[in-house]
């Protein structure tokens, strides 16, 4: 199991290098984010493939049928086993049983190295799992920062951070890749926690929304 980042620790820099992030600090309790144990790091990514373009309901039965079909956490040999008619008989359109399938087929066969993640470097991983059909660039950060737990990720491909930031910095418009690692970096190398107290400030505001409603 990976070691939990000293999110404390994170925040006391932040407080002292991100000035503008001390607002959401005050307002939000310490982040409690854990690493996942390493059997849950394929079913995690498989989650990203699957709800692609799916409302979360819909995706989220999906998910509990394969979970019943092939076995609570999900392992690339269950995967393998299977046929592509018996994943589509799930619920799963061709294309995205396609994409398990060669997915938990790369795993099996070394070609994505899931059980060395925890070892890897964030641009190790993100190299393998970019080959990967069905797995973009907005699900390999999710998993980098959710799953593993890595303090210094920019979620570039998020829009909700994106939207965040450019309240947080007062922009015209949603900046753009190279205009956000500009704008954030003084907040490494706690990137990742920056990006949670932006998230934590949309969900407030989404919250207070619902109440003035």
């Amino acid at each position: 199991m990976l070691k939990t980042p000293d999110w404390a620790a994170g925040a006391k820099y932040l407080r002292e290098h991100a000035p503008e992030l001390i607002p959401l600090i005050d307002r939000f309790p310490v982040c409690e984010l854990k690493p996942e144990p390493k059997e849950k790091y394929f079913g995690t990514l498989v989650t990203g493939i699957v709800s692609q373009q799916l409302p979360p309901d819909v995706s989220l039965q999906l998910l509990e049928k394969l979970g019943k079909f092939l076995g609570n956490p999900l392992q690339p040999q269950a995967v393998v086993e299977v046929s592509i008619e018996a994943l589509c008989e799930q619920g799963l359109v061709k294309q995205k049983a396609e994409y398990l399938k060669s997915f938990a087929e790369a795993a099996v066969a070394g070609q994505v190295t899931i059980e060395k993640f925890s070892e890897m470097t964030d641009a190790e991983i993100t190299k393998q799992l970019v080959q990967i059909r069905g797995l973009g660039q907005w699900t390999i950060e999710m998993f980098l920062l959710l799953a593993l737990c890595r303090t210094d990720v920019v979620p570039s491909a998020d829009f909700i951070f994106k939207k965040e930031l450019k309240e947080l910095k007062g922009l015209d418009d949603i900046p753009k890749r190279g205009q956000i690692t500009t704008l954030i970096e003084t907040w490494r190398p706690w990137r990742s926690l920056g990006v949670w107290y932006l998230w934590q400030e949309a969900a407030f505001k989404e919250q207070n929304k619902k109440k003035i409603k």
